[in-house]
């Protein structure tokens, strides 16, 4: 397999955007670029035409033809590849593209890169929230099953938390309060606007209102400190499941800055900063494949 045209393709595809990263069998970069949702469960074959155009794409940006995709080791992390029948339609729409390919999770490629291909533990916390540990070779996750049925305590979780108590407000089951104002400001003409903008909103929507609660945390809003109270606890729950393996813990995503600090002393004592992204473990893991 290990031709001079060659090469190294890593994928990291969600349900907003999808990147391509391409390197030569050393694992120096040579091009990237990006393309829109990746998620497999939701639309594979969005997910197909996204990941085979922004592979496309970042062999442009190598300066490589496209053609080169099928003597090339593919390795694609992708939302949703832990569903069997989606990760086996995805399969079949890729086959005769590369040489080789090789399906995991978006989360999975995440935790490779953060150590090194080595074992260890991350968590991730953003629109979402799902935690995921490799041991020996066994791979354990927790949460990461969607919203508005799992995914606890991720961004897209305290939106809603912060609109149900919106609606308590309005009620006169609770005060009003820094928070609830904020909301009520978006949705000036009151409950009717906000129920109907329930109907239509997806995770991402909910996700947008986690930072009026980081906001109205930190002038002091008494429930948005609930709220965050109640987001720790649901978080912790979910890394104490988790193996302390290998080097540590790294807590990823877009809202880890913001909450990692506050987690309790034990889950603290585990974090280790990570040494590269989900781009960076995919190709180890496609170097790997090279390898056999």
């Amino acid at each position: 397999m290990n031709r001079p045209d060659t090469h190294l393709i890593a994928i990291d595809g969600g349900g907003t955007t999808c990147r391509a990263r391409i390197a030569d069998t050393q694992g120096r970069i040579l091009g990237e670029a990006r393309a829109g949702s990746a998620n497999i469960f939701q639309d594979v074959e969005l997910a197909w035409r996204s990941v085979h155009q922004a592979v496309t794409e970042a062999f442009a940006h190598a300066g490589l033809a496209a053609g080169c995709a099928q003597s090339s080791v593919l390795v694609a992390g992708l939302a949703g590849a832990e569903a069997p029948s989606a990760a086996a339609d995805f399969l079949q729409l890729a086959a005769g593209s590369f040489a080789d390919i090789s399906l995991l999770s978006d989360a999975q490629i995440a935790c490779l890169g953060a150590h090194a291909g080595e074992d260890g533990t991350i968590f991730i916390v953003g629109t979402g929230a799902i935690g995921i540990a490799l041991t020996h070779g066994t791979w354990q996750r927790v949460g990461g099953w969607g919203f508005p049925l799992n995914d606890l305590g991720s961004g897209a979780w305290l939106g809603q938390q912060a609109l149900r108590a919106a609606l308590e407000q309005r009620d006169g089951i609770i005060d009003t309060g820094l928070l609830t104002d904020s909301i009520w400001a978006i949705f000036p003409t009151g409950t009717e606007e906000l129920i109907a903008w329930s109907q239509i909103a997806h995770s991402g929507d909910y996700a947008s209102f986690a930072p009026l609660v980081l906001k109205a945390r930190a002038g002091g809003d008494e429930l948005a400190t609930k709220l965050m109270s109640e987001q720790i606890a649901l978080l912790s729950r979910q890394i104490r499941a988790l193996p302390d393996s290998g080097r540590g813990l790294c807590m990823m995503g877009g809202l880890a800055d913001k909450i990692s600090t506050n987690l309790p002393q034990d889950i603290l004592q585990r974090q280790v900063p990570a040494l590269g992204d989900a781009l960076a473990g995919a190709l180890r893991y496609a170097q790997s494949r090279l390898a056999r």
